[in-house]
């Protein structure tokens, strides 16, 4: 089988893959967080948020919170009921406490 035939095919292949994923995928949020830090975010940003009294002041909290770095070191990962991130932006640690439903963010 000569190179253009097989270029054929493979384009003819890779055409009709594109369409079946344009439509399957069409008008739906997907996305990709490859990053431990992205995910664990993504995953905060799902539920419900709760914050203690004496919190830093926020004006737009998902821009404030896209902005924010996890640090894993100083984390308490692996309980069974609740892991607690420490998170940080601009100098300020908090902690976030991640339950099943709810994200606890506290000072």
């Amino acid at each position: 089988m000569s190179f253009i035939k097989r270029l054929g095919y493979y384009l003819g292949g890779f055409s009709v893959g594109l369409i079946f994923l344009f439509f399957f995928f069409n008008g739906k949020r997907t996305q990709c967080n490859y990053s431990p830090s992205a995910r664990v975010k993504s995953d905060i940003q799902k539920k419900a948020w709760v914050f203690e009294k004496d919190f830093y002041p926020i004006q737009d909290t998902l821009q404030w919170f896209a902005k924010t770095t996890v640090d894993f070191s100083e984390s308490n990962i692996g309980t069974d009921s609740c892991n607690i991130y420490v998170m940080e932006i601009d100098d300020k640690i908090f902690s976030v406490k991640k339950c099943t439903d709810t994200a606890y963010f506290s000072r």
